[in-house]
């Protein structure tokens, strides 16, 4: 992947060489395509570019995306919400159920909900919730946000007996907790 600035603003782009006569631009999820002959030099490329910067930064910065088990996508008019709404609970529901076992701590009641500021909560008589939006993260993060809540059955705050319950089934809780902070610094 290339990069050239225009009025300070980057603008990734890379080249694909086909046999063509012209130079046609397409404007990816966060770059440019440029596809061109072999014979066109770079800095040509780049003049193409410079030329139609204004129009691509438009461009990129109306980009929709939403995340989807840590991978992003387009939103192309898609129902983002709806889309968690019925991806979540299969991932949540086997993690409790593996869990569960494993920890022996059985929630009263599972519930789902859209939450703006927590991934998930354990209730005082033991009911988990947890937010849609966690459909966001990767797999590892889902399935440290269930361990986390399911350890508050047994420890209601974060004790050190709660971390090391947490750490005793995820023994890269630290790590995972990092990446967590991480990736909702992308959200």
């Amino acid at each position: 992947m290339e990069k050239l600035f225009f009025n300070g603003i980057e603008i990734r782009y890379k080249i694909v060489k086909k046999p063509i006569k012209n130079l046609y631009m397409e404007i990816k999820e966060d770059f440019v395509e440029v596809r061109c002959n072999r014979f066109v030099p770079k800095f040509h490329i780049e003049k193409f570019i410079l030329k139609h910067a204004e129009h691509i930064i438009h461009k990129l910065s109306q980009k929709e995306f939403f995340y989807l088990f840590g991978t992003k996508y387009d939103k192309n008019g898609q129902d983002v919400r709806e889309i968690f709404r019925h991806k979540l609970p299969p991932i949540i529901l086997h993690y409790v159920k593996i869990y569960s076992e494993k920890m022996n701590l059985y929630p009263s009641k599972i519930s789902f909900r859209f939450n703006k500021t927590r991934w998930g909560s354990c209730s005082p008589k033991n009911g988990v919730s947890f937010n849609y939006y966690l459909a966001q993260l990767p797999e590892e993060l889902i399935e440290y946000v269930v361990v986390h809540e399911l350890a508050h059955i047994k420890h209601k705050n974060h004790s050190k007996e709660f971390w090391k319950e947490v750490e005793k089934y995820l023994p890269d809780v630290t790590k995972r907790r990092k990446d967590l902070r991480k990736f909702e610094k992308l959200l």
